[in-house]
C-alpha cells in the first residue's frame, strides 16, 4: 500500500475531522479511499456516456451541415441558456 502526505486549508481539514467524529468513517484514510472511488465511478459514467455519444454520432451518418452553420447555431443555443 503506498502512502501519501497532502497539505489542506484548514477548513477542509475541519470538514475532514467532523466527518468521522460523526461516525460515518473509521479514519481519514477511509474518508480519502471513498472519496476517491466515488471521483472514480463519477469519471467511469462520464467515459461511458462521451462513449455512447460517439456511438451516436457515428451511425447518425455524415452530416449534410457546413461547420460555420453548427457553430452559429451552438452559439444561439448558450446564449439562449445564458452561457
Amino acid at each position: 500500500m503506498a502512502k501519501m502526505t497532502i497539505s489542506l486549508p484548514d477548513n477542509l481539514a475541519d470538514y475532514i475531522a467532523r466527518r468521522i467524529a460523526s461516525g460515518r468513517y473509521d479514519s481519514v484514510d477511509v474518508f480519502m479511499a471513498e472519496l476517491i472511488m466515488k471521483d472514480q465511478d463519477h469519471r467511469k459514467l462520464d467515459d461511458d456516456e462521451l462513449r455512447e455519444i460517439l456511438r451516436q454520432a457515428e451511425e447518425s451518418g455524415i452530416s449534410d451541415r457546413r461547420i460555420p452553420d453548427i457553430l452559429l447555431e451552438t452559439k444561439v443555443k448558450l446564449r439562449d441558456i445564458n452561457l
